[in-house]
């Protein structure tokens, strides 16, 4: 994928433009276009109709390859068809004869956030906004344009800690099994108010060095409501050693559908090993390494690699264990590179189990995220959360079966402006509450263990930042089946 610095010197002087690539596919683009430009008179360029078919355009494109309003359109054509990398090809030749074609780096804008990278479209259509001459009709086009850039990103802001969440309250919902080896498949059938995440704005104030622009979004930008399909499958395995430590061994993976935002529909995929010393032992030691990988119909493609290391501590009466220690992750997003980073913290867990059965968890992290790329908006970020999950047995109240609670508060902040164009390049900051409850009921079947589960997910993130401030909820019901 082209790189912003090559864009943007693109864009702005056509010489010598092979000494700036950076990418091998821009290089290729550039000597092909520099062959071009240089050589000898080719075959007479007979254009067809503007409107012509795409077949009948590309019949043409040997003859007509120095015609940078004819690139436009072939480009142009091919992003309406969904096209992106081949049209890219083609806008990046067009942009290279005439740099300042505005329709063509709104379409070349719109084929790099198609190709997943959000980051260089994000800019190119900043540096085309910052234009004080912009046509009406092709501002709320880029407007437009960036809400889906918007969207996507917050997409994977939400489903990353919505994915991070289930895979922590696992542990709670499995319950104790006398074998080392439980299989088992959770079906959820819900309704939500955000499939995408997306905030919930109907304009969008822009800081330029004109004065703040105003503009107003598509009504197409709104929060997509609907319902969802989700489908989970996990193999956990454990090997209890005889001093009483156990190695753990779980592998699930995850598949989310919704007909009425297709662009949410999600893939996902763990793996964790680990291994703990007893943990009625003083000062037992516990070491674990996970694997994470998610995919989006959108575009998403996140991978992570993490390690966590500490120690535990019984607690008298002996219902409580303590623990606490160091985690590290390597977060990578190949659909946005400049969006990836390293994350380094501490974490603190606080587990008790009551005589009458019920569970409870507190769970603290505080850590920090540098990015792998010095050009990520809002740069270094620092992260903290606190959390509290309870499981309550119903028995008491005449009901059979289980409540569960789950709170969750995260909060995070920048060390550096998101954006000259948000709020004056303002300091990103953000606060996150993120509410479950569950009513479950077990069901004997055949020989397998069943648990019937109906609950409903309440989420809300506040900003100083307009663009990310988020709500979602929604109710959901579920069948869990364990062998």
């Amino acid at each position: 994928m082209t790189s912003t610095s090559t864009l943007t010197s693109t864009l702005k002087s056509t010489q010598n433009p092979s000494q700036r690539c950076t990418h091998k596919r821009t290089c290729g683009t550039v000597a092909f276009a520099a062959f071009f430009i240089a050589a000898g008179a080719q075959a007479a360029c007979v254009l067809p109709a503007f409107n012509a078919p795409l077949s009948d355009q590309l019949a043409v494109l040997p003859d007509c390859q120095r015609n940078a309003n004819y690139l436009a359109n072939i480009g142009r054509l091919l992003t309406a068809q969904g096209q992106y990398t081949d049209a890219l090809e083609h806008l990046e030749r067009a942009l290279m004869l005439e740099p300042n074609l505005p329709n063509a780096q709104l379409d070349y804008a719109i084929a790099l956030a198609g190709a997943g990278d959000l980051l260089s479209a994000s800019q190119l259509i900043e540096g085309i906004l910052s234009q004080p001459d912009l046509p009406a009709d092709l501002r709320q086009t880029l407007a437009n344009a960036r809400q889906r850039i918007i969207s996507q990103q917050n997409q994977l802001d939400q489903q990353t800690q919505l994915d991070q969440l289930n895979q922590q309250n696992h542990s709670l919902l499995a319950g104790n099994s006398p074998y080392g080896l439980v299989i088992s498949t959770n079906l959820r059938y819900g309704h939500d108010s955000n499939l995408l995440g997306t905030p919930n704005i109907s304009s969008l104030a822009l800081t330029t060095p004109g004065g703040i622009i105003d503009l107003p979004l598509a009504d197409g930008s709104a929060p997509r409501s609907g319902a969802y399909a989700r489908a989970d499958v996990k193999l956990e395995y454990t090997h209890r050693q005889p001093d009483g430590g156990q190695w753990e061994l779980a592998l699930g993976a995850l598949k989310r559908t919704s007909p009425n935002a297709p662009d949410a529909n999600t893939q996902q995929t763990e793996l964790t090993v680990g291994y703990s010393q007893n943990p009625r032992t003083p000062w037992a030691a516990y070491a674990n390494t996970s694997w994470v990988n998610i995919n989006t119909t959108g575009g998403t493609r996140y991978t992570s690699q993490g390690m966590a290391a500490g120690l535990q501590l019984p607690l008298a009466p002996g219902a409580c264990t303590a623990k606490a220690g160091l985690d590290w992750q390597n977060r990578a997003i190949a659909s946005n590179p400049v969006l990836s980073g390293y994350y380094a913290g501490l974490n603190a867990v606080l587990a008790c189990t009551a005589e009458w059965g019920g569970q409870w968890q507190i769970i603290g992290k505080l850590g920090h995220d540098r990015p792998k790329d010095a050009n990520r908006p809002g740069g270094n970020q620092t992260l903290a959360s606190l959390r509290g999950v309870g499981l309550w047995p119903t028995a008491g109240l005449g009901l059979t079966g289980t409540v569960l609670v789950d709170v969750e508060y995260n909060t995070t902040r920048d060390t550096s402006g998101y954006s000259p164009l948000l709020d004056n390049d303002a300091v990103r900051q953000t606060r996150r509450v993120s509410t479950r409850l569950e009513y479950q009921r077990p069901l004997a079947l055949i020989n397998q263990r069943t648990l019937l589960t109906l609950g409903a997910e309440w989420s809300g993130q506040d900003a100083n930042l307009a663009l990310f401030r988020v709500r979602s909820w929604g109710p959901y019901a579920a069948v869990r089946l364990a062998w």
